[in-house]
């Protein structure tokens, strides 16, 4: 095990931190929700693929052999839309936008997960369990649909913290005649035509949405496994029915941890199409760095809500910009193999429920140590510090001179001489000069953003 001696995670299920205790020390089991596969991924959408990559990075080092699971839902009624407002095959639609999210996520610098199972290719599974739920009593079968039985389950609701009066309370759908009881949820049900089905016991259909993760999550991880996440959204109805399903078809707890990132909003509001503000992650690329971006959204706790803005954008840069150029300092090869994770105290701060400010800090204080520091040997050991303790971050991944772009054949050191001068030129008024050195910037590939507290560069990645 590595060298934090704990790690605390909060657990949703219990609405506390915990000691993290796997069910197995030597086979860590994570499984993630992924996308619905039906439109290229907002940069919301990239939030917990980056909080979670983070978490990933940290259990590989605290443990030998991490097993990561992360779905695609490919079956959706939204993605029967597309595909029929496009006039392509559900298959076409699904595997374009598959291979967008890839190219777009890649660009995250996110880790391989271990499996990246397709709902289509897991029916089977689904079949299987559906089965074990009617033989168990926790489902029935009504108007050729098959609806898992709520009532059954004395602690429906365990994990969303709602009891099934207050959820019936609060619900405006209109209850189908023929369920049981208002709560039951679908777990397959009949296909109109030109949908997509498949034959099974109940009737030729296709499986409703929650039974998909039950039955990926126990082919790759086992009926019990370590933790499930995702973001908070899903905790209900998503997650509470997942949790229901597992118990009903195979009698246990489906994981001991339960971890959900919190939402993320823009200029203070939250995306949606009527305002106009969702942020499409290939846009957000377009104009920064991957490693800008993943700056962005491990700047808050995981747990909080956060605010994107070009302000923090503009923040990370510079702080990247700093990290790169105190690697520029290295002279010698980076010993990383004699660096221990948490020299820089990255790791202690992600042990305390993945602290990704804290982390941030402490990368800033191992820069500013290099930049302080006269002797190289001493440079060249802060440097690989800085460097394997970034990697926890998923920072760093590139090399200065790919960061800092020098075909541009211009220095960091001189790009802030030159803003210093312009700050100069326009505190003169002496717009004229101000004016050229942004325009010499420009034609080094070097882009100026000017904000309230001074003015920051980026290099231009198009």
């Amino acid at each position: 095990m590595g060298l934090c001696m704990d790690l605390l995670i909060y657990n949703s299920l219990t609405n506390k931190e915990e000691i993290f205790e796997p069910i197995e020390p030597d086979n860590i089991r994570l499984y993630v929700c992924g996308p619905t596969v039906y439109a290229s991924p907002h940069i919301g959408n990239a939030r917990p693929l980056v909080i979670f990559d983070v978490l990933f990075r940290l259990l590989k080092t605290l443990y030998q052999n991490v097993t990561y699971v992360r779905n695609l839902t490919d079956i959706d009624d939204k993605i029967n839309k597309r595909a029929r407002e496009e006039g392509i095959t559900i298959r076409d639609l699904t595997d374009r936008v598959i291979g967008e999210f890839h190219t777009n996520t890649n660009k995250l610098n996110l880790l391989p997960v271990t499996h990246e199972p397709r709902a289509t290719f897991h029916i089977d599974d689904m079949i299987n369990i559906i089965q074990d739920l009617l033989n168990n009593g926790y489902a029935y079968q009504a108007d050729g649909h098959v609806l898992f039985r709520v009532n059954r389950l004395e602690n429906y609701g365990v994990l969303s913290k709602r009891s099934t009066e207050d959820m019936i309370a609060g619900s405006r759908v209109e209850v189908a005649p023929y369920k049981e009881y208002p709560m039951d949820f679908v777990l397959w049900k009949p296909s109109d035509e030109g949908m997509p089905a498949w034959d099974s016991p109940f009737g030729k259909g296709r499986p409703g949405w929650h039974i998909e993760c039950s039955a990926m999550s126990h082919r790759y991880l086992g009926k019990q496994f370590d933790i499930h996440a995702g973001g908070q959204d899903l905790i209900f109805p998503h997650h509470e029915n997942e949790m229901a399903q597992n118990f009903g078809a195979f009698g246990c707890t489906m994981a001991r941890y339960w971890i959900h990132n919190g939402m993320l909003v823009v200029n203070g509001q939250k995306m949606s199409k009527s305002i106009g503000n969702i942020v499409g992650l290939d846009e957000a690329l377009s104009r920064y760095d991957g490693e800008v971006i993943r700056y962005a959204l491990l700047s808050t706790q995981y747990r909080k809500t956060l605010n994107w803005t070009e302000q923090l954008l503009q923040q990370g840069t510079q702080f990247l910009n700093r990290l790169y150029g105190a690697m520029k300092r290295a002279k010698n090869d980076l010993r990383l193999d004699d660096i221990h994770y948490d020299d820089g105290g990255v790791q202690t701060a992600l042990c305390h429920d993945l602290n990704t400010p804290l982390a941030l800090q402490r990368l800033h204080e191992l820069s500013n140590a290099i930049y302080s520091e006269e002797d190289q040997d001493q440079i060249d050991l802060l440097c690989a510090k800085l460097k394997k303790s970034a990697f926890l971050l998923g920072l760093l991944a590139k090399s200065p001179a790919e960061w800092f772009n020098e075909g541009t054949e211009i220095s960091p050191s001189e790009i802030e001489e030159l803003l210093e001068k312009r700050l100069i030129a326009k505190r003169e008024k002496n717009y004229e000069l101000a004016d050229s050195i942004r325009k010499h910037l420009l034609s080094k590939n070097i882009i100026i953003e000017d904000t309230r507290d001074g003015s920051t560069w980026r290099v231009d990645r198009n």
